[in-house]
């Protein structure tokens, strides 16, 4: 197929430390990839940007004495001599920190929302009185439950590979302070990911086929979605909430509550073409609404 129109992503860098060398031996291979598809006469819309939300980049700020936004633009900062170095050529590099992603994401939300896949619920959750904050689970340590080994994670244990709840840690305490957890309530927000319209949508969007016809994901990739989405579609529903202090996107009208990095973050894709699009004059809506537009992501080793 040629002169295709490409609208084409790598991994987004968590905005947390420099490039590693995993990250740049993707960004090689998709460069590549896109020169070849330039010189077959396609047209190829190149973005990336830096992953700059959640609790691990704000902790990692308040040690250093700077704000979230000064911490990520540091990081930032540093990108450019690795791919110039490694004659990478992304057209446009953004963040999921920026103003397209707090509107897209935003957006998103209130459609969500007005069709009836948003809901909130009270939970339960470990809360550190001396940082005061509720805590993810990397952040929570305690006893194993299964075989009593000290100092393992609020999710799985690293001695006896055990997964488990928060909540089933014997003596749990704050990896940030050390102080002993509270269990507070706090109201979340949900994403209905088991109402069975999404269900039904996934089945299709992962057995359908790409512009050109092909299948759109690989025949092993469809085998391991269909033991998901099975008869039954039995998918557990998304807490896509977070409390304050946190470092990321504001649930609209919701004071206090913010988006949790993984809603914001793919978002981000799109945030980043947007501000590509502005930039050049490109119709960013009537880009991603032509049916022979194709959007691929290139991931890995």
């Amino acid at each position: 197929m040629t002169n295709r129109t490409i609208f084409l992503t790598t991994a987004l860098p968590y905005a947390n430390g420099n490039f590693h060398f995993g990250h740049i031996m993707e960004y090689i291979q998709a460069d590549i990839w896109v020169r070849h598809q330039r010189m077959c006469g396609s047209t190829v819309h190149f973005v990336g940007a830096d992953d700059a939300h959640g609790a691990p980049i704000m902790i990692s700020a308040q040690k250093k004495g700077v704000t979230p936004q000064e911490y990520v633009a540091e990081i930032s900062a540093g990108r450019a001599k690795y791919l110039n170095g490694f004659f990478i050529r992304f057209d446009h590099w953004h963040s999921t920190d920026s103003k397209e992603n707090t509107e897209l994401a935003q957006d998103i939300y209130k459609r969500l929302k007005k069709a009836g896949l948003i809901y909130s619920k009270e939970i339960e959750q470990y809360y550190d009185p001396v940082r005061q904050m509720f805590l993810a689970d990397r952040f929570i340590k305690g006893t194993c439950p299964k075989c009593g080994a000290p100092d393992q994670y609020g999710d799985s244990c690293e001695v006896c590979a055990s997964v488990y709840r928060p909540t089933d840690l014997i003596n749990p305490y704050s990896a940030l302070s050390g102080s002993k957890l509270e269990l507070r309530k706090s109201k979340h927000f949900f994403f209905k990911l088991s109402d069975p319209n999404c269900v039904e949508f996934l089945r299709q969007w992962t057995r359908g086929n790409a512009p050109d016809g092909t299948p759109r994901l690989q025949s092993q990739i469809v085998a391991k979605t269909a033991e998901w989405l099975g008869k039954d579609g039995d998918l557990s529903d998304w807490d896509i909430s977070r409390d304050a202090p946190y470092f990321g996107i504001e649930i609209p009208d919701e004071p206090g509550k913010f988006f949790y990095v993984w809603l914001d973050a793919p978002i981000g894709y799109l945030a980043s073409l947007k501000a590509y699009c502005e930039s050049k004059g490109i119709n960013f809506e009537a880009l991603l609404e032509t049916s022979t537009t194709e959007q691929i992501h290139i991931i890995g080793k």
